[in-house]
């Protein structure tokens, strides 16, 4: 099955965008609008291997979408888009080696779910816990060894949270995801590892722009 890594530039002039870009919710909905209609899939992202990620830069707001099928750009409403591209990363996967190195970088949700012994100690102690600065920094070393990665350098920024509200009416659920963007070089230690983690996302909320794990190869100078 082919990985395939789109890069589509948002017209942050319109109302549509700016209003997507503030809700992760409708942002999941316009990500998975990019795909076929299944309506007997029970979990259509989990089914195209979906997950995404919007960067910033000044006034230009670009969507990355990694999935297991090309995405089709012409299902967005006429100008949504000014730019789209997308190509196989089949062969970047291919070519992963143990020993190799490499740029990172990842938007993902560094959290801690207390045990029962810590919220029986501490009160009013929530059952998830957003982690911030060095005990963030801890995490992302923790899942980076997981997914096959040994860190060489490492930056850490916070993020604006993914919030929205899943749902309608009196059901409606609020959708609150801690986030922070880790970027640095690594080297690889465990291809398959790595591979698991870049096709499958690390850690929690990957629907709402977590968890996609995105690598270039860096030269090594002689």
């Amino acid at each position: 099955m082919t990985t395939w890594l789109a890069r589509l530039v948002l017209d942050t002039s319109r109302t549509d965008v700016r209003e997507e870009l503030r809700n992760a919710v409708a942002m999941h909905r316009r990500v998975m609008s990019l795909f076929p209609d299944l309506p007997e899939l029970e979990e259509p992202r989990r089914h195209f291997g979906v997950l995404h990620r919007v960067e910033r830069a000044e006034r230009q707001a670009v969507l990355m979408v990694q999935s297991n099928r090309e995405i089709t750009p012409e299902r967005l409403p006429d100008g949504y888009a000014v730019g789209a591209a997308s190509r196989s990363i089949e062969p970047l996967l291919d070519a992963l080696a143990h020993g190799r190195l490499l740029s990172y970088r990842c938007d993902a949700n560094p959290i801690r779910r207390p045990g029962r012994t810590t919220r029986e100690l501490y009160t009013n102690l929530p059952s998830v816990v957003a982690l911030q600065g060095r005990h963030a920094d801890d995490w992302w070393h923790r899942r980076a060894g997981i997914a096959g990665l040994k860190i060489h350098t490492h930056l850490s920024h916070p993020l604006d949270a993914a919030v929205g509200r899943r749902g309608k009416g009196g059901d409606a659920q609020k959708v609150r995801h801690h986030r922070v963007r880790f970027e640095g070089t690594a080297e690889i230690v465990d291809p398959d590892a790595l591979r698991a983690a870049m096709t499958g996302g690390v850690g929690k909320g990957r629907a709402y722009g977590c968890g996609l794990l995105t690598i270039a190869p860096l030269r090594v100078e002689e």
